[in-house]
């Protein structure tokens, strides 16, 4: 398709949605916050894109941080401090893009291909390919084509998508050795075909006319797409829909009003954590088994993109959250509290984290800066003290103690901690093992 013609099916989609006459609005709340709901993690994957695109690499190529995540890193929810990443925003509307992956042994790494809606649909790395790389062509949902020989074919559901690379550093002392793994990952376009452009920047999810302009556009370019983007046509009737045109313009005023009153209001709930899923035990939060790969859920798919946005299937990492000790009360920093692993630690196949972050005013979580560095804990910190039976108590507070060997840093205020389990083992993701509780001391 060239410009031309993209420029004349735009209008063609806008009658589509016949959405001039008031009374093609629909006027429930509820269905406002349905297609709220259902828009959310596209928007925050557009403006995550926009943000990375604009300021690094562009679209269609790896950038990589060469350094581990620490209270700097602000871009994405909820980052951890055990791998170096590598990310790329792919935009598949000029054509294939081809990726090539080493094959890595002995050391962790999974690169995950994220559709516009969040959902893996595809990982390459230590579990799902036995460490084997290649060259690998990504296509889009209306791809027609074939790959030639010795390149595997991904089909991405979604004309946007999101490749999150994540290659483990075992202690300070490999860091160089995983950066020269790192650099071994490319990304390079098939063609030289113009991208589409974008042409509505995201500013804020709480404004609903940059909302609707964002998701909007964001459906059109997936038009063709499969998974929750095939759903896109049941929300027209709220004015979301796979169309470029401005449908804030079209709508009555109370129409408006609505939708701008619902995201506020929803945007509290999910901050509030109103669409956690799983179970929970001893104050940890279990995930819910279609993290990562949601479905039709988008209540949870909105409550993850807020939270932690890039969440891996539990096949590959299960994520254990808590923001209360075992009897209930609020985590804050103003306490101490112990957290006592036992003997032989979490059962993972390849590594296990404790991670400390602060919420920040838009619900949002990201690592606290502090007098010794220290992010995360876990199987590979060099110097934790292990009890005489093998257990390990880690302290967490924000007073710093005169030994600091097993603490971990907190805020002052409020905190939230994530318990990383990668490559878990089945008594992990069963519920058969539990993590012991935070308790306060």
């Amino acid at each position: 398709m060239n410009r031309r013609q993209f420029a004349q099916s735009l209008t063609t989609g806008a009658a589509a949605l016949a959405l001039g006459a008031p009374s093609a609005f629909a006027q429930s709340p509820a269905s406002i916050r349905d297609a709220f709901l259902y828009g959310f993690a596209p928007y925050e994957m557009a403006r995550l894109a926009a943000r990375a695109t604009t300021t690094g690499t562009g679209f269609n190529r790896f950038g990589h941080r060469s350094t581990l995540s620490d209270h700097t890193a602000r871009t994405v929810t909820t980052p951890n401090n055990d791998t170096l990443y590598s990310s790329a925003w792919i935009d598949l509307s000029g054509g294939p893009v081809e990726v090539f992956a080493p094959s890595v042994l002995g050391r962790y790494f999974s690169v995950a291909f994220m559709s516009a809606f969040t959902d893996n649909f595809r990982i390459i790395g230590t579990r799902a390919t036995g460490g084997r790389g290649g060259r690998f062509w990504i296509v889009g949902p209306g791809y027609r084509g074939a790959a030639p020989a010795g390149v595997e074919l991904i089909r991405s559901p979604t004309t946007d998508l999101w490749a999150l690379a994540r290659i483990l550093v075992d202690g300070p002392s490999d860091l160089e050795a995983a950066k020269a793994v790192q650099q071994r990952f490319t990304m390079t376009p098939v063609t030289a075909d113009p991208l589409i452009p974008r042409r509505v920047a995201p500013t804020s999810a709480s404004d609903a006319h940059n909302f609707l302009g964002v998701v909007n556009e964001s459906l059109w370019r997936s038009r063709h797409g499969t998974g929750p983007a095939s759903r896109a046509s049941r929300y027209r009737a709220t004015g979301l829909g796979p169309v470029e045109a401005d449908t804030w313009e079209a709508m009555p005023e109370v129409q408006r009003v609505l939708w701008q009153g619902t995201i506020t209001q929803t945007l509290a709930e999910l901050k509030a954590g109103f669409a956690r899923k799983g179970h929970e035990v001893d104050g940890w939060l279990y995930p819910a088994a279609n993290t990562g790969d949601f479905g039709d859920d988008d209540a949870y798919r909105a409550q993850v993109a807020l939270s932690g946005l890039g969440a891996l299937p539990p096949e590959e990492a299960v994520y254990l959250s808590a923001d209360r000790d075992a009897s209930g009360a609020e985590l804050n920093g103003a306490s101490r509290y112990v957290f006592s692993l036992p003997a032989g630690g979490a059962p993972v196949d390849a590594f296990w984290s404790l991670s400390m972050y602060e919420p920040d005013a838009d619900g949002r979580l990201f690592f606290v800066d502090n007098p010794v560095r220290r992010f995360a804990i876990g199987n590979r910190t060099e110097g934790l003290k292990v009890n005489a039976d093998g257990s390990m108590a880690i302290m967490l507070s924000a007073d710093q103690p005169d030994d600091t060997s097993n603490w971990l840093p907190a805020p002052r205020g409020p905190f939230r901690v994530t318990f990383r389990a990668y490559l878990p083992r089945a008594n992990l993701r069963n519920g058969r093992w539990t993590l012991p509780p935070l308790a306060k001391i």
